[in-house]
């Protein structure tokens, strides 16, 4: 019998010790302690929550994130923390 031409080889049948074929895979595993640590110095916990608003009061806030050039998310959480540090400070 005689041995059947290969169309090709078979790259898992290497050595990925003495070959360095497989370079292109990278680990994850300091990606992910390193993005662990820059979550926590970056941005604080965030969470996702319905609240019933007004119609207008939506509408508001929505043209000021507009004109400021920011998500509605951002510029309500803003307003928000604005308003619980004046009515804070005037207690």
């Amino acid at each position: 019998m005689s041995k059947k031409p290969s169309l090709g080889h078979n790259p898992l049948a290497y050595s990925l010790k003495s070959h360095a074929s497989f370079d292109f895979i990278k680990s994850t595993q300091n990606q992910q302690k390193e993005a662990g640590k820059n979550d926590s110095k970056s941005s604080p916990k965030k969470k996702v929550v319905s609240y019933y608003l007004e119609q207008s009061l939506i509408d508001q806030i929505r043209n000021k994130a507009n004109e400021e050039k920011k998500t509605y998310s951002y510029v309500a959480g803003k307003l928000l923390k604005e308003s619980i540090e004046k009515e804070n400070t005037s207690e």
